[in-house]
């Protein structure tokens, strides 16, 4: 899968789950494990306002 800005802008929320849940941020970048936890905290909020 190509992965840059522009494709993501045009993944499904579906595709964007499959790609957040397949990747893992380093465990001594603390950047990439705070956006990390962001994005997953995003896909919950928005799982709670679609229910």
């Amino acid at each position: 899968m190509m992965l840059n800005p522009v494709t993501i802008q045009y993944m499904s929320r579906e595709e964007i789950e499959r790609l957040l849940f397949s990747l893992s941020a380093e465990k001594d970048n603390k950047e990439a494990q705070a956006f990390e936890a962001l994005a997953r905290r995003l896909l919950e909020l928005l799982e709670k306002a679609i229910d």
